[in-house]
């Protein structure tokens, strides 16, 4: 016999289910009951989602219809909430799933799997709805800003790392294997960015960080086949022994509550002095040492395939001369007051090349990515060999053209040299007119031609700059610059001008 006494609002709650004199209620307030129903059943399924429960009992815990109505709230506070409260609720609606996700690791009957399945696919469609997936991925980038900068609570970090981001890349197993299974979806297709997929395979390259590893206290001991690079979505991230980020004693987390106590990623350069620290790659500089990392190098463009001399005929392309152009800046901003016309600002680095004595028409790409900005600047050198040549004849009407027809001309192709898988999939290695998806604006003076890009000015533009701002340290990247040859005498093309990154970080940026 048990007895459970309850006072909430007034009422008082007597049960004894085994014996006694049953049940009594003294009334005045029916709420109060479902306040502590509600309770109850939050303190059940927070107080241990991994205590073991064995046979059929444990398949009812939770039916999808209670399920499907806990995700249309989310799905409603996604909508009617600010996003600051989104990390919080959506981190506690992947939690209630995380029993089903992970008997699904543990080799179950067919009678659990089913079960876990069917509950599963609750939070697949939930995570599938665009407004909820837009706002998971805002989340998880935010989170991984505070966590570069080691400030973020330790329970939260534990918490998504061992629990909120393995759920999500097992719901996503189950989403691929039934799309295997009902519409034989190839297994290396493209991934959307409003897709479970992506989600999936964002928590997938984060557990593989090398920091992330060490703070999770597996480090080179890691198991084989726990974590393999490389592979496509989740498919080999599983429930992660908390390992040395969880402790038996509360004493830890009080003495150290932030993430900074932990074992950092190398580029974060945490064994230097601190004076040292702000002056050891404080500046985007050029690169002087293959490895060296936040710097910028110029680009062999030899490798780049452009239009051939006769495209218009056979539609070939080949590999192009080298770059027009001499890279002689590459200047990354920290500021919240734009640069529109960079070439102008004072604060940008045109003016002490000019003061140099540098003279050279320069072309300059402005990409404006509040609050950044990366600003690169060419200069046609004085012994340029390409005059008279195609390329030449195409800069000159370039030059000349109406800014609407410049948007039409200039191509960028990007190229991710090394970086997330995911990283790669966000970023195609294909060149794009920028000028048809992005406003632009257009700068002509006698001593340079300046291109000046809005990269947020559209939603594909926003995500994109989103991603690569918040991975900025994890990859290294290039870019060419192509002017579209459209006519005959126009062709062969030739790489304008090239640009590489190498693991930028942004945290060390000065404001300008």
């Amino acid at each position: 016999m048990f007895d459970i006494l309850g006072v909430v609002e007034g009422v008082q709650v007597s049960l004894a289910p085994l014996g006694g004199d049953g049940m009594s209620l003294q009334w005045p307030a029916v709420t109060g009951l479902v306040v502590l129903a509600v309770a109850c059943m939050c303190y059940a399924a927070r107080a241990s989602p991994w205590k073991e429960r064995n046979g059929p009992h444990w398949v009812g815990s939770q039916m999808p219809e209670r399920l499907k109505v806990f995700a249309n709230w989310a799905k409603q506070q996604v909508e009617d909430t600010s996003p600051e409260t989104h990390r919080q609720m959506l981190d506690d609606v992947i939690y209630t799933f995380a029993t089903y996700a992970q008997r699904l690791q543990q080799d179950p009957s067919p009678v659990v799997r089913r079960a876990a399945v069917l509950r599963l696919r609750v939070l697949i469609d939930l995570l599938e709805t665009p407004a909820v997936n837009i706002a998971l991925r805002d989340v998880n980038w935010a989170w991984l800003r505070e966590w570069d900068r080691g400030s973020l609570d330790q329970r939260e970090a534990r918490l998504r790392c061992t629990i909120i981001f393995p759920t999500i890349c097992a719901a996503e197993r189950v989403q691929r294997q039934e799309r295997r299974r009902w519409c034989a979806r190839r297994e290396n297709a493209p991934v959307s960015m409003h897709s479970l997929a992506y989600l999936a395979a964002w928590c997938a390259d984060f557990l593989e960080r090398s920091d992330a590893r060490d703070a999770l206290g597996l480090g080179e001991s890691t198991p084989p086949g726990q974590h393999q690079s490389n592979l496509p979505y989740s498919s080999s991230v599983n429930f992660i022994a908390a390992g040395a980020l969880y402790s038996d004693s509360s004493d830890d987390e009080e003495m150290s509550p932030k993430l900074g106590a932990f074992k950092r990623h190398p580029s974060q350069m945490d064994s230097l002095a601190d004076g040292d620290a702000e002056e050891v790659n404080s500046e985007f500089s050029r690169r002087t040492f293959d490895g060296e990392s936040n710097c910028w190098d110029d680009v062999d463009a030899t490798h780049a395939l452009v239009r051939g001399p006769k495209y218009l005929d056979d539609r070939r392309k080949a590999p192009s001369k080298t770059a027009m152009m001499e890279l002689v800046a590459a200047d990354l901003v920290k500021t919240n007051d734009e640069m529109i016309h960079y070439a102008k600002n004072s604060r940008g680095r045109i003016p002490g090349l000019r003061e140099a004595g540098d003279k050279r028409f320069y072309f300059v790409i402005n990409f404006r990515l509040v609050p950044l900005q990366l600003a690169l600047v060419w200069a046609v050198p004085s012994d340029a060999d390409w005059m008279n040549e195609p390329e030449g004849v195409l800069f000159r009407r370039y030059c000349e053209m109406s800014p609407e027809e410049r948007d039409q001309r200039l191509k960028i192709l990007p190229k991710v040299l090394e970086g997330p898988w995911l990283v790669k999939q966000s970023v195609p290695d294909r060149p794009g007119v920028v000028g048809k998806k992005l406003q632009c604006q257009h700068f002509l003076r006698e001593d340079h031609l300046e291109m000046s890009i809005n990269c947020i000015s559209s939603p594909a533009g926003r995500r994109l700059v989103q991603l690569l701002t918040g991975a900025a340290k994890h990859f290294s990247m290039e870019l060419l610059i192509i002017l579209e040859g459209q006519r005959q005498d126009e062709l062969p093309e030739r790489v304008l001008g090239g640009f590489s990154f190498f693991h930028g970080d942004l945290s060390r940026l000065r404001e300008r």
